[in-house]
């Protein structure tokens, strides 16, 4: 694991129980020879995993982290142990998703019994970040900087993806605010938000990925309104 962070935080306890406090430690994430190794409860190592380690906190124990420079949360599980106190390690994944690069403040607060379906959740929920984070870096070349030319614009093209709509369900929450705010949609919608970072820094957009015709999205909006007074129908890309 990283070691990449001073030893700074006092010696705290973490009581299993106490689902308030927030302690502060530092985040890191795996190096990629830890990948397919054995973890403390016997798992294999998946850097494309919610999980992380930490030297006292009890396995299998759901912990929702907090970096403090962006405000971006995750839901981890403990599965492993990190020999610094003080030192959160992540999986690479559960990393970019709250933006840590390197080493970076954070805070950790344990989660009640309850969470391993938001947890679980995650993996759909965060596909559309982290591919776009880690795909972008890995196929696109550095180009000097130019003023980009826009491809002329055609009918055809922009009926295509005015023939599909989907709905923002709300332009800027925080992570927590999106897991609580996905239970107010019915059950068939759930496994269909995508939550993408907003222009507020820390903060994310969810978008119900639809696609519908537009008399059907804006059905579907009015009958949505209740639980999310912002909702707005958006053409898909």
């Amino acid at each position: 694991m990283l070691a990449l962070c001073p030893l700074w935080a006092a010696a705290q306890n973490y009581a299993v129980t106490d689902t308030v406090t927030e302690y502060p430690n530092k985040g890191t994430f795996y190096h990629d020879r830890f990948e397919g190794r054995k973890t403390a409860n016997g798992e294999i190592f998946d850097q494309n995993k919610f999980t992380a380690a930490h030297w006292k906190i009890k396995l299998g124990t759901m912990v929702m982290v907090t970096n403090r420079n962006t405000g971006l949360q995750v839901i981890v599980r403990v599965n492993d142990r990190c020999p610094k106190r003080g030192v959160f390690d992540l999986s690479h994944r559960a990393a970019t998703a709250i933006g840590i690069k390197g080493c970076q403040p954070v805070t950790v607060r344990i989660l009640p019994d309850g969470y391993e379906e938001r947890w679980a959740k995650q993996e759909t929920m965060f596909d559309s970040v982290y591919s776009k984070l880690t795909n972008k870096k890995q196929s696109e070349p550095p180009t000097p900087k130019a003023k980009p030319t826009k491809a002329p614009k055609t009918i055809e093209k922009h009926k295509a993806a005015a023939d599909r709509y989907n709905l923002i369900l709300s332009e800027s929450v925080t992570h927590t605010q999106a897991f609580e705010q996905i239970d107010l949609l019915p059950e068939l919608y759930r496994d269909d938000v995508i939550i993408e970072p907003a222009e507020d820094s820390g903060k994310v957009r969810m978008i119900l990925n639809v696609r519908l015709p537009v008399d059907n999205a804006n059905d579907l909006g009015k009958a949505l309104r209740h639980s999310f007074k912002d909702i707005a129908v958006t053409p898909c890309e």
